[in-house]
Order: C-alpha cells, then sequence, then structure tokens
C-alpha cells in the first residue's frame, strides 16, 4: 500500500512540474516583441542585420494571437501545442508547426521545415 501511495505521489508531482514548465515557457513566448536576429538553414548561419532585425519581428500574445513582419505583416493565432514543445501557427487557414527548440527571458529559438523539409532555425532576440 506504502508504495502504491508514493506511485501515486509521484505521478501527481510529475504532473504539476510539467504543466508549471508549460506555463513558464508560455509567459516567456509571450512576452514581448522577438527580432529575427538570425536564420539557419542545412548548417548555413545568416546572420540579420540591426536594421533586418528591427524590420522581422515576432509577436505571440496571451490571448492567441499572432503578429509578424516578414517583408509584410502577417496575422494568424497560435497555439502551444500538449507537449509544450510545438508552436502551432495559424495564419489565413495555413497551419505550420514549429518545434521550440529553446526559450529564455531574451531569446527565442525555433525551427521548422520548408516545403522540401529543409530544416529552418529562427534565432530571435527580445
Amino acid at each position: 500500500m506504502k508504495k502504491l501511495t508514493l506511485l501515486i505521489l509521484l505521478i501527481v508531482l510529475s504532473f504539476q512540474t510539467i504543466s508549471s514548465q508549460e506555463q513558464n515557457e508560455r509567459n516567456l513566448i509571450t512576452s514581448g516583441k522577438w527580432h529575427i536576429e538570425y536564420v539557419e538553414m542545412d548548417g548555413q548561419k545568416m546572420d540579420y542585420s540591426t536594421e533586418m532585425q528591427e524590420n522581422n519581428w515576432i509577436i505571440f500574445h496571451r490571448d492567441g494571437k499572432y503578429e509578424g513582419m516578414f517583408g509584410n505583416k502577417r496575422i494568424g493565432h497560435w497555439e502551444l501545442g500538449k507537449e509544450g514543445k510545438i508552436i502551432e501557427i495559424n495564419e489565413q487557414n495555413q497551419k505550420s508547426e514549429q518545434k521550440l527548440i529553446s526559450v529564455s527571458k531574451n531569446e527565442l529559438i525555433i525551427s521548422t521545415e520548408d516545403e522540401e523539409g529543409v530544416v529552418i532555425i529562427l534565432g530571435m532576440r527580445k
């Protein structure tokens, strides 16, 4: 009986830890405007100039709205996937998924794949 009680307690604590981590990631993702600092494709990293960083950005609003500027303004909706490591974006009925590599107070790194399956990594800063 003690083993069963201990197992149940460990399971409950694990779920609470995962839930807390997902909430923390959501808070960090929605904490402001993210400027694209670099793009990496096929192992080639391209750093953006300060001017390009100012003109290429993403905002993930707490209410699920998404705004981005990549040459032209984009608006859509986003949500953090159930596993907490996928950002799902719906923009004009076009759905895409970005894998959350890391997020901190000042840095957000995500990856996605283009139509040909090329992995694209975006590094962003506030």
